[in-house]
């Protein structure tokens, strides 16, 4: 009960508290209308990516160069290093990104962040309420429309017109009341100083999550002179230091790689503030010197801006010939801690926004799966991964003496590695289809959950078949033992086959489902023939009654488990079609007995 009414009561305190001050209100109004701005721009550039930004990711970051000038510029665009960082993060994680590529996209973003501080300085001389006005109007106006491009533009006008407006607020507060909001009452001489406002504004930034906001307000009280210009450099360092805090959040859903990307930004801006930190004199007079030599009077709010750059240049200059060797360092200081339950390895709720990528991570996620369910059906036919894998005849395989290891207790891998990263599939998917309206991605995801519960349900037949599999296979009974033996052989071979059709499109998709289709035509073609064959071989007494209904079982077994894979691997070559190019035969039904009945008409 304390908890339920704990934030709203909060939030009605700080009301009343702001509504006390003139000054404060117009400040604080000032920010919320900038933050709500920056949200604003932020979903519209959303609306607008489409795929766009996750393709040109993966398309423009292959040297360390082009990363962080992708990072730069994607982030100097869209005014939103968050948004560039918590992408980039998503992309490490799915691995759709190698971290080196990552951490240049990641630095880039940094350098990039310090346009909107030109942005802001830019426009804090001006009375710019007469532009934002009409650009709120006529992003409401847009929002309105049912297209969802003139929903994104109405997002984005909205949010430079609440940029601008929010910025025109804090100004105002900070000349009228510069008496009351007086940053220099708290001016320090030396080092003492520099720290002391460095860690004001990481604080303030921390606490908003946007730099640009504490940007906002430091080149406002440097402009009303509530700010001393040291101070205002200091200040504007700290908003990098804090800036960590969002791509931290972000990276907690992340698996080991966005973790460590993550720890490679704390880097790069931990790093350049202690380095600006030790020699602050130098900077300042380096940027006094450059103000100077660009036309800058000594109260030109531009040279903040002119100092976010610089430090932000700086550090990209000494970090961007060894990024290769940050990652590498990050790869052996940060590692994955051994478990025995396993963890999706590429889908978190970052990137349900973005279902281009979304759509390849859950790919990757569900390859895991099923790598996760061969490791379980190859042990249980008493076979390696690597023997499975290569180009060796099956029957020589057999005579490998393999059946001496340890069982696996299925129920408990299933547990720990089937189940935890089925729940985690069926969550991320639904989260995906609840963030888009667009039906085909709705389509593609619905047959990339039902690819995963496919491997799941070939699982639980494998269960049933194990019992009998090991001991009937070394049966003296040689007749018997060459029976299980052959299904063996076919789920092996099953097993090959899917392994060289992939999940990444080596071959055609419906070149894939043509051969998927026929493997399962080849098991379901011995279990018709079962019955007659086992009837045959009990009448020459070749195998006992309760030997011949176990064998019956074993057949029915293995026919689901194949149908079950193989339905698994369609379900995802269905995705990457489009279904007006796909045949009749390919598309329709769930792949149950009644297509495949139909297929074989």
């Amino acid at each position: 009960m304390f908890q339920k009414y704990l934030i709203p009561l909060c939030i009605v305190t700080i009301i009343y508290l702001v509504s006390t001050s003139e000054a404060l209100t117009s400040v604080t109004a000032g920010l919320a209308i900038l933050l709500f701005g920056m949200l604003s721009l932020g979903n519209g550039f959303r609306v607008f990516n489409g795929g766009f930004l996750e393709n040109l990711l993966t398309t423009s970051t292959n040297t360390s160069v082009k990363s962080v000038s992708f990072g730069a510029i994607a982030t100097a665009i869209m005014q939103s290093s968050s948004l560039v960082s918590v992408l980039s993060i998503s992309f490490v994680s799915a691995a759709l990104l190698n971290l080196s590529q990552g951490i240049g996209v990641m630095f880039g973003a940094n350098l990039g962040n310090s346009a909107g501080s030109w942005l802001i300085a830019g426009v804090s001389g001006m009375k710019i309420s007469a532009l934002a006005l009409p650009l709120v109007v006529g992003g409401v106006l847009f929002n309105f429309q049912a297209n969802k491009t003139s929903k994104g533009v109405g997002q984005i006008f909205i949010g430079i017109g609440f940029f601008f407006l929010g910025v025109s607020y804090i100004k105002e507060g900070f000349e009228e009341y510069k008496e009351i909001i007086d940053f220099s009452q708290y001016s320090i001489e030396g080092l003492r100083g520099v720290l002391f406002f460095v860690g004001l504004g990481a604080l303030m930034t921390a606490i908003v999550q946007s730099s640009h906001a504490t940007l906002t307000i430091i080149i406002a009280a440097f402009a009303a002179g509530s700010m001393t210009y040291e101070n205002a450099l200091a200040a504007t360092l700290g908003t990098s230091v804090g800036g960590v805090v969002t791509a931290a959040v972000a990276s907690l859903s992340t698996n080991i790689d966005g973790k460590r990307l993550a720890a490679a930004n704390c880097i790069f801006n931990f790093g350049i503030a202690l380095l600006v930190i030790a020699t602050f004199d130098y900077f300042v007079w380096t940027n006094s010197t450059l103000a100077s030599f660009l036309g800058l009077d000594e109260e030109s709010v531009l040279r903040i801006a002119l100092f976010h750059t610089l430090f932000n240049l700086v550090a990209v200059v000494i970090l961007l010939p060894i990024i290769p060797k940050i990652a590498n360092l990050l790869e052996k200081l940060m590692t994955q801690k051994d478990t025995q339950v396993d963890k999706p390895l590429y889908i978190n709720s970052t990137i349900v926004r973005y279902p281009d990528t979304a759509f390849v991570a859950l790919i990757k996620e569900i390859e895991h799966l099923y790598q996760n369910a061969f490791e379980l059906i190859a042990h249980s036919l008493g076979l390696s991964r690597a023997d499975i894998t290569s180009d060796k005849n099956m029957s020589e395989v057999l005579k490998k003496d393999v059946w001496k290891k340890e069982d696996i207790d299925i129920e408990i891998f299933y547990i720990k590695k089937i189940k935890v990263l089925f729940n985690a599939i069926l969550d991320f998917s639904t989260q995906v289809q609840a963030h888009t309206q667009d039906a085909a991605y709705i389509s593609k995801f619905a047959l990339l959950t039902s690819s995963s519960r496919h491997i799941v349900e070939a699982i639980k037949s494998m269960e049933l078949l194990q019992p009998n599999l090991k001991k009937n296979s070394l049966s003296k009974n040689s007749i018997l033992s060459n029976e299980y033996n052959n299904l063996r052989i076919h789920l092996a071979a099953l097993l090959r086959n899917i392994q060289e059709i992939g999940f990444d499109r080596q071959i055609h998709p419906q070149e894939a489902i043509i051969k998927l289709k026929a493997q399962k035509k080849t098991f379901k073609k011995i279990d018709k023939e079962s019955i007659v064959h086992i009837e045959s071989m009990l009448s020459k007494k070749e195998i006992s009654v309760s030997h011949s209904t176990s064998l019956l079982n074993a057949i029915g077994f293995s026919h689901n488990i194949a149908k079950e894979l193989a339905n698994a691997i369609i379900q995802i070559q269905k995705t990457y079609i489009e279904k007006e190019q796909v045949p009749n035969n390919i598309i329709g039904g769930n792949d149950n007995e009644s297509s495949e009945s139909l297929d074989e008409k």
